[in-house]
């Protein structure tokens, strides 16, 4: 599919549409681009995010649930560790 608005960084949590995805290339708007909408993931994270929450995308990170302008992406399996957590998208 192609790469949105903004473009795509390959393994940064993004939401295209309604379509939680990961990005397996990077790309600017128009690249085609393969996306995964499932598994689980190890990708940039808030501090403080505990496994088993809800959690949002922006900016190429995962942030709590309910943030501004962020969009509904999956729940954690990790807690947050050096700015990484593991998540399991969820559509």
């Amino acid at each position: 599919m192609p790469a949105p608005t903004g473009g795509s960084v390959a393994g940064a949590p993004q939401v295209i549409g309604d379509l939680a995805v990961i990005p397996l290339q990077s790309g600017p708007k128009g690249t085609p681009i393969t996306y995964r909408t499932c598994g689980a993931w190890n990708v940039a994270a808030a501090a403080g995010l505990k496994a088993g929450v809800k959690v949002s995308a922006k900016d190429g990170a995962l942030v709590a649930a309910g943030t501004a302008d962020a969009l509904p992406f999956g729940k954690l399996l990790s807690d947050t560790l050096n700015g990484y957590a593991e998540v399991l998208i969820v559509q």
